[in-house]
This record gives structure tokens, sequence and C-alpha cells, in this order.
């Protein structure tokens, strides 16, 4: 190994260290509650929210009649 593979791996191993202990910090402390308070009775459940109507107008492909 040359001394630039050395110096790579030292600063590649800082970098992962710094990384990791970043992620540490930036994690908030005790228990989060994801789902909280809910009072709309519409949101609660957003996965079971029906997608079968169509989409906003401005979201449709136009269909071009060939004229003729």
């Amino acid at each position: 190994m040359t001394d630039l593979d050395v110096l790579l791996a030292g600063a590649g191993l800082i970098v992962t260290v710094l990384v990791v202990a970043g992620m540490i910090l930036i994690t908030p402390r005790g228990t989060v509650d994801a789902a909280g308070e809910v009072t709309d009775p519409h949101g609660a459940v957003p996965s079971r929210a029906g997608a079968t109507g169509p989409g906003h107008t401005a979201a449709r492909r136009r269909r071009v009649r060939p004229s003729g």
C-alpha cells in the first residue's frame, strides 16, 4: 500500500465516524408517537383511502380524434 492509499483510508474512516456520530446526535431522544392525536377521522387510516376515482382534469391525457 502506498502512502496515498493509507491517507485515503484514514480520511474515509474519519468521515464514516463523523457521519455515524451525526446520525446519532440528530436522532430524537425518547419515543415519538408516529400516529399522534388523530382528530380527523378521514385521515386516520390513509392506506384505506379510495383512490379509484379519476384524477384531476389537468392530469388526464387528452384523446385526439383523427380528422377525416
